[in-house]
């Protein structure tokens, strides 16, 4: 129990491995591609819903100045 011990305090403190390290940065760069597709998902989804609001207050507003007239 003290040797499996004393390995697993060793592990924690080893130098990693190129291979390890690398495979981190690519979970991690997996993650951020993840978390910018869905930032740019909701931009898109804001800027339709913007633009189909700026067109229906827009006609309501010319529809409105024609009563007016």
């Amino acid at each position: 129990m003290i040797r499996e011990l004393y390995n697993w305090v060793r592990n924690i403190y080893a130098t990693p491995t190129a291979e390890s390290l690398a495979l981190r940065e690519l979970e991690d760069s997996k993650r951020r591609l993840l978390e910018a597709q869905t930032a740019r998902e909701y931009a898109e989804s804001m800027c339709k819903y913007r633009e189909a609001q700026i067109k229906r207050l827009t006609a309501y507003l010319h529809k409105a100045t024609e009563e007016q007239s």
